[in-house]
């Protein structure tokens, strides 16, 4: 029964990865065809993720109702596959204005967020600790694939305006794609095994799990000195898309094959990670992909070049997939059963406010110097700058953190061999 449902855990990892791919990666690219501005479309590319973790809070009140983590997970993925409807809807018909917009997003990304918890828990409870690393390397592989398929799909329909049948905009075709893949994916999920007597865990409102979150010390402060980094990363990324699709004129063609690029460079890093997965931890994973992003805005200044960007966006890939397994192996190995749900909903709180932070920066500065590449050229090196002052606290704290519990390990092996 758990060997299958880790099979189904992979096949659901593929058709929302799909739904990624075709769906959400095209989102600013539309905003951006029915008008929204660039700075807009970057806001609109990264708000909606604040005030969906906001909406997320409502996530220990619902699984008391349901009384399932299970339940739970399944119904935010049908909710989530729904919000692709009114986009369908608007695609088809009339452009949506950006508040009713923003709405939709916000939606998309909040279902998105309040599964995130239960089903980490659900998964802590599936696979077994000493398997960990290969089940989620191998899920982060699928996933990759299934996204890249997306968007090479997706990319040649909008490069060549492909219309099947009824649809009249590629747009309308990719979301009803995206949404009837998170649908299936959403059956698959019902159909794992979920032990009812995990449902017996204590479920707890925003207060405990803050409670929760600030009693386990080391984890606290690494999210403190994490938010800072995080903001910093919000500052130049949010304004990627519209800096190739404004500025550089990229085609939808080049556009897939950048984002493309991006994700073989995911699916080349994972398969490096894989190698020695059992040598490395969470900690040590993200620690380097954060420092091998810190550079990597400022590089986007030398030059706009159609090649040139495709290496930095295979640098770019290399890079955030050792900082996306990284934290993924710390939710699910360093924190217990119990501290799962309150931890990660409260990182995403904290998150959110990095979010906020690190966009506003950055949209204040295209604001203040227009619309033009030297701005671009300006936030990207700020974005630099913004990371490396966020990234060097949080080198030296884990740093201290590795000597100190090498240094108690040290003693208690000598008080052992005395």
């Amino acid at each position: 029964m758990r060997e299958r449902s880790l099979r189904l855990s992979l096949i659901d990892a593929f058709l929302s990865a799909l739904m990624v791919g075709a769906g959400e990666t095209y989102l600013p690219a539309y905003s951006l065809s029915i008008g929204m501005g660039e700075i807009f479309a970057g806001v609109l590319a990264t708000l909606p993720i604040v005030s969906g973790a906001f909406l997320q809070l409502i996530t220990p009140r619902g699984l008391q109702r349901v009384q399932s983590h299970k339940h739970w997970v399944v119904a935010s993925s049908v909710l989530q596959a729904l919000t692709f409807i009114p986009l369908v809807y608007f695609s088809a018909t009339r452009a949506p204005n950006f508040w009713t917009l923003f709405f939709i997003l916000t939606l998309y990304w909040g279902s998105g967020f309040s599964s995130g918890p239960a089903w980490n828990y659900w998964m802590g409870r599936l696979v077994q600790v000493e398997e960990g690393n290969r089940f989620f390397s191998k899920r982060a592989r699928v996933s990759q694939l299934g996204i890249l398929i997306g968007l090479i799909g997706g990319g040649v329909a909008l490069h060549n305006k492909v219309e099947i049948g009824p649809f009249s905009s590629v747009f309308t075709m990719l979301f009803v794609f995206a949404g009837a893949c998170r649908l299936i994916s959403s059956l698959i999920l019902s159909s794992q095994y979920f032990d009812p007597q995990w449902n017996r865990e204590p479920k707890l409102g925003f207060r405990a799990s803050w409670k929760v979150f600030w009693a386990n010390k080391s984890k606290r402060q690494f999210f403190f000195y994490l938010v800072p980094f995080q903001a910093a990363v919000f500052v130049s990324s949010p304004f990627v898309t519209p800096y190739m699709l404004a500025q550089v004129k990229m085609d939808y063609g080049t556009y897939m094959a950048a984002i493309g690029i991006l994700f073989i460079g995911k699916v080349m890093a994972l398969m490096m990670i894989e190698r020695f997965r059992g040598s490395a931890s969470g900690v040590s994973l993200f620690m380097f992909g954060a420092g091998a992003i810190v550079p990597l805005p400022a590089l986007w200044a030398f030059s706009s070049q159609v090649y040139f960007i495709f290496f930095l966006q295979l640098l770019s890939g290399l890079a955030w997939a050792f900082v996306e397994v990284g934290l993924s192996l710390i939710f699910f190995k360093d924190l217990k059963h119990e501290e799962k749900i309150p931890v990660l909903m409260v990182y995403n709180l904290l998150n959110s406010v990095a979010i906020i932070l690190g966009t506003f920066v950055g949209g204040k500065f295209l604001w203040l110097f227009g619309e033009k590449i030297s701005s671009y050229y300006m936030v990207f090196i700020l974005g630099s700058v913004s990371r490396a002052a966020g990234f060097i606290p949080l080198y030296l704290y884990t740093k201290s953190q590795v000597f100190a519990f090498a240094k108690a390990s040290t003693l208690s092996d000598s008080e052992k061999a005395s």
